[in-house]
């Protein structure tokens, strides 16, 4: 073998004279995008590291107990059920659920800017458009760090010129071919973070901290109202985030992350996490054909 590569065999010295590129694909999703014509040009990534608190400037920091409300977008207010019973810090008379709207802001301002300094390394790799996005955020040192990552494969389309706004998707491979052949183009990633506090009842409390002596007031098998009401409220309140953003458009492949912390004592967050990839009808999906008969034999 000689060390200019002349003696290669014309494959080889084919592979070796095209430029590298990195990817994350599967080999299956690999080799549907190919034949779909998009072309991986490199592994694309986006940071963002913020300060996290759960607390905002204008919370309340006393309890229901004592009268005092909560700051926030207000949901519901629980009346303590043992009206019988004195008033104390352990046996609060009101509970609360309320949307924390800076836990949302500051969340997506992470996302955002992750996501936009993906797009820079995808520019700067001249690609078309993006496949195979996967995002995470995740607590660094201690729970007051909160890193934002956004990882996936640009691709170039064969023969096509550049658009003016790159595209991004979750979907790759045969989910994203079956997407286009029903007539949809996907358009941009989409997802919002609800954060809902909960400034639990007493009987809620002692059910939260795995106790059953409720004073009568929750029976075996009864529903935890005030929690029930807090996990429906941040995810319907997630998926009113992203409907101003979709506008005429649909979601698809949605998906739903919901998680709970326990800050303090009868305190607790429920987040949720809505995600999925906002997708443009750009041609009429041809009818079906007809189902052949069938006939058993046996």
């Amino acid at each position: 073998m000689s060390l200019d590569g002349s003696d290669l065999p014309p494959e080889a010295a084919g592979r070796l004279e095209r430029s590298a590129f990195s990817s994350g694909l599967t080999v299956p999703d690999f080799a549907a995008c190919l034949h779909m014509g998009l072309y991986p040009v490199g592994l694309v990534q986006g940071f963002c590291v913020m300060k996290w608190s759960w607390y905002g400037m204008n919370v309340a920091a006393g309890y229901g107990g004592f009268g005092m409300r909560p700051s926030g977008t207000s949901i519901q207010t629980y009346n303590c059920p043992h009206r019988y019973m004195a008033t104390t810090q352990e046996h609060r008379r009101w509970g609360y659920n309320y949307e924390q709207p800076w836990v949302t802001k500051a969340w997506a301002e992470g996302f955002n800017s992750a996501y936009k300094r993906m797009i820079e390394e995808a520019a700067d790799a001249g690609a078309h458009g993006v496949v195979d996005i996967h995002d995470s955020n995740t607590h660094l040192i201690d729970s007051d760090i909160r890193e934002f990552h956004l990882l996936g494969t640009a691709v170039v389309v064969e023969g096509a010129p550049k658009p003016k706004r790159i595209w991004t998707t979750y979907l790759a491979g045969q989910r994203l071919a079956k997407l286009i052949e029903a007539g949809f183009m996907p358009v941009t990633i989409l997802a919002s973070m609800t954060s809902v506090r909960v400034q639990a009842i007493c009987s809620v409390e002692t059910l939260m901290h795995g106790r059953y002596d409720t004073w009568g007031a929750v029976h075996p098998g009864d529903e935890i109202t005030q929690l029930a009401d807090a996990h429906m409220a941040a995810r319907l309140r997630a998926r009113d985030h992203l409907k101003g953003a979709i506008g005429k458009d649909a979601l698809h492949g949605a998906s739903i992350e919901v998680s709970e912390q326990e800050l303090s004592e009868g305190d607790m967050d429920i987040s949720c996490t809505l995600r999925g990839t906002r997708v443009h009808r750009v041609a009429d999906t041809p009818a079906l054909a007809p189902p052949l008969p069938t006939v058993r034999l046996s």
